[in-house]
């Protein structure tokens, strides 16, 4: 008799499973929504980026010609294992997982509905010439910016300085007594 109750039991713990390995069909959306807006051409991208950033970062490391091979394997190994990551089916996974706690099913239905009309189709087409604009702008802003941002921090650099100095007193005051 003993039997019966646990396999009832062990009954209900497989249908739990069950309904937890059940995926949330927003995910599904949100997962079209990112293949609709080209998201892997935008990561592969961006792992390029990553790629020649890496390279760049640990070439001044390699001080001799000896160590020139040895930080071009490590900066590759580095490379691969963090492009690895974040180009796996679980990062997607993981991302679609954000689009749903932000947007409801059926906004994810009108995003990928959008995105397949003409006017949804151009402007993923020239939403990298859109971020390449704005990204000058803002260098162009910056730039304009900077004796100003040179300024703020030569003050408050001197002015940090000074409050340290004062901590540093007063905790050299504080070990004497």
């Amino acid at each position: 008799m003993l039997i019966r109750p646990l396999f009832v039991m062990l009954l209900i713990g497989c249908a739990s499973v069950a309904q937890a390995a059940k995926p949330d069909p927003r995910i599904k959306l949100a997962l079209e929504l990112m293949d609709v807006t080209h998201m892997d051409a935008m990561m592969k991208n961006m792992q390029d980026q990553m790629r020649g950033m890496f390279q760049n970062q640990f070439a001044s490391s390699a001080t001799c010609e000896a160590a020139k091979p040895i930080v071009e394997e490590f900066s590759s190994k580095l490379s691969d294992k963090v492009i690895g990551t974040l180009g796996s089916e679980d990062f997607k996974v993981d991302v679609a997982a954000v689009y749903v706690e932000v947007f409801t099913a059926s906004e994810l239905q009108e995003m990928i509905d959008f995105y397949h009309t003409p006017l949804g189709q151009k402007m993923l087409a020239r939403m990298p010439e859109l971020m390449q604009k704005s990204m000058l702008i803002t260098q162009t802003r910056m730039k304009s910016l900077q004796p100003e941002l040179e300024a703020l921090s030569s003050e408050y650099g001197q002015r940090i300085s000074e409050a340290s100095a004062s901590c540093t007193g007063a905790t050299e005051k504080a070990a004497k007594q």
